[in-house]
């Protein structure tokens, strides 16, 4: 009877130790400024982010030196491949009159215009106000001129995995905007 008890016992305690369930998030697309369009394939290559980035865990807010990550709160996709696709998200959004492409995807389908994006800061402050700072190209596929354009923005996260999804959706949207005006 002793040892039932304390198999009880056991278990109960075991179970009031157990983490919470991981919560996943995802960046959505944002409506911008519609523009023309010339019934041009555009192909969003991969979008190049820092090692630093490349985790599961969403960034939390920290000091310039530090990296702080978010124990339960859980990109639903790798950040890169999820950038990708809002980015092209966006732009068909924004260029209603052309085609836009996930380089890599299903559809094989040759661009007309390729617009590749490198990501070099992505992340909350100490304040909770995330910063985007990107370099972001674009080149018809038929010739090796290159428009790029640098990008810095900032957008209050608020300090929640939910601002910072949302400060981040909203960035990536102004950044889909100013690659939506090279292209």
């Amino acid at each position: 009877m002793k040892r039932r008890g304390f198999s009880l016992l056991l278990a109960a305690s075991l179970a009031g130790c157990a983490s919470p369930a991981p919560r996943y998030y995802r960046l959505a697309a944002v409506p911008g400024a519609t523009r023309g369009g010339d019934a041009r394939r555009i192909g969003v290559r991969n979008v190049g982010i820092p090692g630093d980035l490349d985790q599961n865990s969403l960034a939390r807010p920290g000091n310039a030196y530090e990296l702080n990550a978010y124990a339960n709160d859980l990109w639903a996709a790798p950040l890169a491949a999820m950038l990708q696709t809002v980015m092209v998200q966006d732009l068909a959004q924004r260029l209603p009159g052309d085609v836009v492409l996930q380089d890599g995807g299903a559809i094989g389908a040759m661009p007309d215009v390729y617009v590749e994006i490198q990501v070099l800061r992505f992340a909350p402050d100490a304040s909770g106000n995330v910063t985007l700072d990107a370099q972001i190209g674009v080149r018809p596929v038929s010739t090796q001129a290159w428009k790029l354009q640098g990008f810095s923005a900032t957008a209050p996260g608020g300090g929640t995995p939910e601002g910072l999804a949302a400060a981040m959706s909203t960035l990536w949207g102004q950044a889909a905007d100013m690659a939506a005006g090279l292209v």
